[in-house]
């Protein structure tokens, strides 16, 4: 090849790079790194390393880094047939054992005014961090009676012992099941 036709080489392997960098752009794979969730901002819908499995009346609104507050909320059920009861107006609760102050990761979800009345959700949360895989399963039980308005819950897991200036999450998935009858769930 000569000193003239290495620059049209270059171009033409950078027009073929380009190229097939949109594509994979149009059709919507990404290379990126993972999600990273730093304090005071919120991660939002649903990516490549983040799935919600959702139910029509309960859907997960936004996840954050934060602390766990204090007082430390209410601990979740983690057993099925014993959920926690849900109240009609908002509330904080924990999905682990959690000590105030420590880095956390809050799960923020949305129940409708079309939820089903005393009856059984099971959630899992899953997280795919920098250290390995972590999974908790927790039973909720709306409300008996009707909320007048869309009402937030926020479930804290307590992530212990990483640096709280940042967390980065590999992998977050939030699964949320409806349970045919108080204790009989998939």
């Amino acid at each position: 090849m000569s000193a003239t036709d290495r620059p049209a080489a270059r171009n033409g392997v950078l027009g073929v790079l380009v190229a097939l960098g949109l594509t994979l752009a149009a059709l919507g794979v990404t290379a990126a790194a993972s999600t990273q969730i730093n304090p005071g901002g919120t991660e939002t819908g649903v990516g490549a390393y983040v799935t919600e499995h959702a139910l029509t009346y309960w859907t997960w609104h936004e996840t954050s880094l934060t602390t766990v507050p204090a007082p430390v909320p209410v601990r979740a059920s983690t057993t099925v047939g014993t959920p926690t009861v849900l109240p009609r107006g908002a509330r904080t609760y924990t999905i682990n054992a959690a000590v105030a102050g420590d880095a956390a990761v809050a799960w923020t979800f949305y129940e409708t005014t079309a939820a089903p009345r005393a009856s059984e959700i099971a959630i899992t949360f899953t997280d795919g961090l920098t250290a390995p895989v972590t999974s908790v399963t927790i039973y909720v039980e709306t409300s008996f009676r009707a909320p007048i308005a869309t009402v937030a819950y926020v479930f804290y897991w307590d992530a212990g012992t990483f640096a709280p200036g940042s967390l980065v999450v590999e992998t977050m998935t939030t699964t949320a099941v409806a349970c045919t009858a108080i204790g009989t769930c998939p």
